[in-house]
């Protein structure tokens, strides 16, 4: 007997009636999608069946001189009645409403709908006809149905409810009306046989809900085990550059603990760089070193297969260069700006004095502070991020001597000209980011690399409130000694810096409101970005037919050497 019942509970339909369900990471993800797609289901389905019972209705109507009028318009009514049910319902769900048990009320609706056929056709005829109508035909289908709503439960309970209704119909309005001559396919014999089926047909409905689900899990298991690298499950790209891309990622080991992350993951052109894996570890070791709130924590550093990734804390927000790209031309709040600038500093003060584990200084530079390195989270906090080119003392053979690294327009002169370089840099940087974000302008013009560089060596340096006038005095001075082309002539350190921000007092200061108002600057950032960036490829899309138009023949009609191959 207890053989029995494992048996029992193990079979599909014992799987189906207690709700247990395999937990293999294939099935918890279809499940989980299931549960999210319910309402868009429901709705698909109360939409067919909305149209569906209206044409019905109007074919009704139409047949009301063939099938009697009286029949007709008793039809016609009936599945108006449902179509406007399930139209009504369409409505409903696609503004957000929906209960999980609305589907087993649909189903008893849809599978009931032949059942209400059914009393009308023996009242209006007879018993013989109503168990003999065309109407019943559609019986299966609509236990069918329930299957599109990928649920095995609803399929064996659609059944069931088919099943029931028809013997309850038999047994109360039928027989006791039949005549003794009746049919031998009327005969109880036959119905039962007839209700079997109809339960059968939600056994088959769910036997294939059943094998597509098994198949829909092997494929999202097979999906997941190619987008896993290792314990971490890829999401959406959210960053891309010349050397790596950045994956939102959830970390999910087992046992069922998860964690979102960011992994950066080296492009499959570079796996084999021999040189570029050593600097690629180099990177993460660095970084598993660094622990401060405003520097982007690492967490992991691995190899999957052929690629080789970092895991970092995730960054729920934007960048700071997305965020100024959205206040172009006007610049961030300045409140919000002082506290950008006094969290910039903490971290850069933290980069600078950095000790190893033999207690001796480092002397990291990070080299390449510059918006797009800037994350800034939904409430405001600021973390430094890409520590891809830092260099340490102790580590000066990560680089060659001279080679100039960093982006160009945000290079102190002396990291420009490949001179010996100390963390006054990062200073230097960090003037031409805040000098930006008062602004909502480039201070160094980004559109070729020589221009870029004379720049930084010749341009006259514009105050800030040349550009944006209010901008307080202190806070001005404090950016334009930043931006000091002299290096001894620059703030010594990031820490004489901070104290700087800090005595900032008046509109423009950090406490209390600015990380306030820089919180709500990603917010408004985030809503905008969408709009901008859709605005960017139709300027851009705009200036391509500018410029085919204005130069029909091409390159080679400019007195340009057409592309080859």
């Amino acid at each position: 007997m207890r053989g029995l019942r494992r048996l029992v509970s193990e079979s599909f339909l014992g799987r189906a009636l207690t709700g247990s369900v395999d937990d293999s990471p294939g099935q918890r993800a279809l499940r989980e999608h299931l549960q999210r797609d319910a309402a868009l289901r429901e709705a698909s389905v109360a939409r067919f069946m909305s149209v569906v019972a209206a044409l019905a209705a109007v074919a009704a109507f139409a047949l009301g001189p063939v099938i009697g009028w009286t029949l007709g318009v008793l039809l016609g009514a009936v599945l108006t009645g449902l179509a406007g049910f399930f139209f009504v319902q369409d409505r409903a769900l696609r503004r957000g409403w929906f209960r999980p048990s609305l589907r087993w009320v649909n189903v008893a609706v849809e599978v009931s709908v032949p059942s209400l056929l059914f009393i009308a056709d023996s009242q209006l005829f007879s018993v013989e006809y109503a168990l003999t109508a065309p109407p019943l035909a559609i019986w299966a289908s609509l236990v069918a149905l329930s299957g599109f709503r990928g649920s095995q439960a609803l399929s064996l309970g659609a059944g069931a409810i088919a099943a029931a209704e028809y013997a309850l119909l038999y047994g109360v309005v039928a027989w006791p009306r039949l005549p003794p001559d009746a049919l031998v396919t009327l005969q109880p014999p036959l119905f039962a046989v007839r209700a079997l089926l109809l339960f059968a047909s939600g056994v088959v409905t769910a036997v294939f809900v059943g094998h597509f689900n098994r198949r829909a899990a092997e494929a999202l298991s097979a999906v997941r085990a190619r987008d896993v690298m290792g314990k971490y499950l890829l999401n959406e790209r959210v960053g891309a550059g010349g050397m790596a891309e950045v994956f939102k990622a959830t970390y999910c080991p087992e046992g069922g603990f998860q964690k979102t992350v960011a992994l950066k993951k080296i492009l499959p052109s570079l796996a084999a760089d021999g040189d570029f894996l050593r600097l690629f570890r180099l990177e993460a070791e660095l970084c598993s070193r660094l622990n401060h709130p405003n520097i982007v924590q690492v967490v992991d550093f691995g190899r999957h297969d052929d690629s080789f990734f970092i895991a970092m804390e995730f960054v729920d927000g934007l960048s700071l260069k997305r965020v100024m790209d959205v206040f172009q031309g006007e610049g961030l709040p300045l409140p919000a700006v002082t506290f950008l600038a006094i969290e910039l500093c903490r971290a850069l003060d933290y980069l600078h004095l950095r000790v190893g584990p033999d207690g001796q200084p480092m002397n990291l530079v990070h080299r390449d502070l510059n918006p797009p390195n800037v994350l800034l989270s939904r409430l405001g906090e600021v973390k430094v991020a890409d520590f891809g080119i830092a260099r340490a003392a102790s580590r000066v053979e990560v680089t060659q001597a001279g080679i100039v690294k960093g982006k160009l327009g945000y290079l102190a002169p002396e990291q420009a000209s490949g001179e010996p370089i100390d963390g006054r840099v990062d200073l230097f940087a960090l003037g031409v980011t805040l000098h930006e974000a008062i602004t909502g302008r480039r201070l160094f013009p980004s559109n070729d690399d020589t221009a870029s560089l004379r720049a930084v060596f010749e341009m006259p340096i514009p105050l800030p409130s040349a550009t944006r006038p209010g901008v307080p005095p202190q806070l001005e001075r404090l950016v334009m000694k930043l931006l000091e082309r002299f290096a001894d002539d620059r703030m010594p350190d990031a820490r004489t810096a901070l104290a700087g921000f800090l005595s900032i007092s008046g509109d423009a200061s950090a406490y209390p409101r600015g990380q306030a108002a820089l919180a709500e600057a990603v917010s408004h950032a985030t809503a905008e970005w969408p709009h901008l960036a859709r605005r960017s490829v139709e300027l851009a899309l705009a200036q391509a037919v500018t410029d085919v138009t204005a130069n029909p023949g091409g390159p080679a009609a400019a007195g340009q050497e057409a592309p080859r191959g």
